[in-house]
């Protein structure tokens, strides 16, 4: 009896041991396939294939219910098939599973940012520069959710640290000049602008916000200027046609204006008509400086 006794304890001993074994080799099966799945679900992602990498992911959250990755993959799909409220719930479960992941953070701030939800942007966007003080997407992204939140001077920190961190990236410049339109800093935006354009010849957002500021410290020639190279840039760009046509009702040159407004009338119909009540209706008509 003791002897069969023994034998059984071995033999549980064994089965125990066996059991933990193929337990660990699931779970490495699980997390290898659960891999896979999300390299596939990428490939579909690069496709623009959304729905197809959304059915993947979710096969392989069912495989790794903690797999962050896949949770904030899924919230990207989701963004971009415009599903925003599934896709801040996937990203906000990714923050939960790896609480301290700053690319989770910023991908949660531009949905909310996307949606409106500024305050929460910011948030969003704080945690991400906690843990990545590196980061020079997120503290663009943060300096624009403070400039949408009207705090210029704490967006215009933001923005210069993403260039401190990135000097190169004329995006951060062109923000960083719009964010010290508020303030009236106007050596600011100019040099910021001009960086922005060094950087990018080809920047027609750029040189219609330079067109903007020429004009609103009176420099009419250089505005005209800036905007007819945004025109020479890319001709259907219908903030600076406006531009430039509201500039020469201003500067009563209604025929110049009526040129403005007939390229318009084939990219913008909307923006074109709004022009044409300031060159024939006496209305009064704001630049557009985005």
């Amino acid at each position: 009896m003791k002897r069969t006794g023994l034998l059984a304890a071995v033999y549980w001993l064994l089965s125990l041991n066996l059991t933990l074994i193929v337990i660990g080799q699931t779970a490495k099966i699980d997390q290898n396939s659960a891999q896979s799945l999300r390299e596939t679900a990428s490939r579909y992602y690069d496709a623009g294939e959304f729905e197809k990498a959304i059915v993947v992911l979710k096969q392989a959250i069912k495989l790794r219910p903690d797999y962050s990755e896949a949770h904030n993959d899924l919230g990207m799909n989701f963004a971009a098939l415009g599903r925003y409220q599934e896709a801040i719930a996937f990203l906000q479960a990714a923050i939960r599973f790896t609480p301290e992941r700053a690319s989770f953070y910023n991908n949660l701030g531009v949905e909310y940012y996307v949606q409106g939800e500024i305050s929460l942007a910011i948030q969003a966007f704080q945690q991400a520069v906690k843990f990545d003080t590196q980061s020079a997407v997120a503290f663009n992204n943060l300096g624009a959710s403070l400039s949408a939140a009207g705090r210029p001077t704490e967006a215009i920190e933001a923005y210069e640290r993403a260039i401190e961190l990135k000097p190169e990236w004329p995006e951060a410049h062109r923000n960083l000049a719009l964010a010290s339109a508020p303030a009236d800093d106007y050596d600011r935006l100019f040099r910021h602008l001009n960086i922005a354009i060094s950087l990018r010849p080809n920047y027609f957002e750029a040189y219609n916000n330079l067109g903007v500021a020429h004009y609103k410290k009176g420099h009419y020639r250089e505005a005209v200027a800036a905007l007819q190279q945004a025109i020479r840039i890319k001709p259907d760009y219908d903030d600076a046609l406006y531009n430039l046509g509201l500039l020469q009702v201003a500067a009563h040159k209604r025929r110049e204006a009526l040129e403005q407004y007939q390229k318009l009338k084939v990219v913008n119909p909307g923006l074109a008509e709004t022009l044409y009540g300031g060159i024939y209706r006496g209305m009064i008509l704001n630049l557009r400086n985005k």
